[in-house]
């Protein structure tokens, strides 16, 4: 069975999204980076096999990233060392913002709680405490791929609830 970029974009492109917003806290620079990762991931394979595509577009996607934090920061210091008025003000969050993400985060646990046992141990791991696929498995006695279903269930239940509960 031959895999093609559209098989792996379509299986891979959500946890993908994810791992790189965990790093960049930003949704559409997280869906950008993606992107890219696709397009060099593309071009990759035109010059070599590639026999683990899914870690080798996590890779990608980390140094993306990373590249673009990397950026920021030189830019930012630059901006600071020309001229510190230009740089942005930082202001506290309010009681109410404080509040707000609180009451997010209570939401967020609670969704957590209502997952399998042993899917929310596999989420958790890997979400929370940063294990990989691979020490999840070793810790939980199950395969890689059981630990990636068990996290792409989680994911998706999360994201469904907290939708529902959110927008209600």
């Amino acid at each position: 069975m031959s895999i093609t970029i559209e098989n792996l974009y379509l299986k891979h492109k959500s946890e993908l999204v994810y791992h790189v917003f965990q790093i960049l806290h930003c949704q559409d620079l997280a869906e950008e980076i993606v992107q890219e990762s696709f397009i060099k991931f593309s071009l990759e394979l035109k010059k070599q096999i590639v026999e683990h595509p899914r870690c080798y577009l996590f890779r990608i996607a980390k140094n993306l990233a990373l590249d673009y934090l990397k950026h920021q920061k030189v830019t930012d210091n630059y901006v600071q060392t020309k001229d510190p008025a230009l740089m942005p003000v930082m202001e506290s969050p309010s009681l109410e913002q404080l509040a707000s993400e609180q009451q997010n985060l209570d939401i967020l646990r609670s969704v957590i709680a209502e997952l399998p046992p042993r899917c929310r141990q596999a989420f958790t791991l890997h979400n929370i405490h940063g294990m990989s696929y691979s020490e999840i498995a070793k810790e939980l006695e199950i395969s890689e791929s059981g630990v990636e279903k068990h996290i792409m269930k989680g994911l998706l239940h999360c994201r469904k609830r907290m939708k529902n509960l959110l927008l209600a």
